[in-house]
């Protein structure tokens, strides 16, 4: 169920152009992270190993894989203004690592039916990409003096 929900999630973002690109650019990203996620997911079986890992996708969006919970993360992050760090949603979906494998072989899929995704690069690869600190989806939670 959780897999078909985190389908749902990922198509509802293409709704529109503009989405379709931020989409292409978080997909990306996270097609980028997949080798490291998926080496700290095999962490979480060595019992005397802390694991701790967050990897951001674009905007507030974060997938993280941490000791205690054997899941894959995907979270809507958000920040207050008066504190430092941002802090995750419920807004988001945790797959088991079961899921997460079947995850992983539609990532593969995805990829090979749609070469357009399969292809695109992170924000910050882009051509003409806004000044480092500048680009709200690369630093989404930065406040500038």
């Amino acid at each position: 169920m959780n897999l078909q929900r985190f389908i749902t999630y990922f198509l509802f973002l293409i709704s529109s152009f503009t989405l379709y690109v931020r989409l292409s650019r978080r997909w990306a990203c996270f097609c980028q992270s997949l080798t490291a996620i998926n080496i700290t997911v095999q962490q979480l079986d060595k019992v005397d190993r802390e694991v701790k890992m967050c990897w951001h996708i674009g905007g507030g969006h974060y997938v993280s894989v941490t000791s205690g919970f054997r899941c894959v993360n995907f979270r809507k992050w958000f920040q207050l203004r008066d504190q430092k760090d941002p802090k995750p949603t419920r807004n988001g979906i945790a797959l088991n690592l079961d899921q997460w494998v079947r995850m992983r072989k539609i990532v593969e899929a995805i990829n090979n039916d749609h070469p357009l995704l399969a292809t695109a690069l992170p924000c910050y690869m882009q051509d003409g990409h806004l000044a480092t600190f500048e680009c709200r989806e690369c630093y989404p939670f930065l406040k500038l003096a």
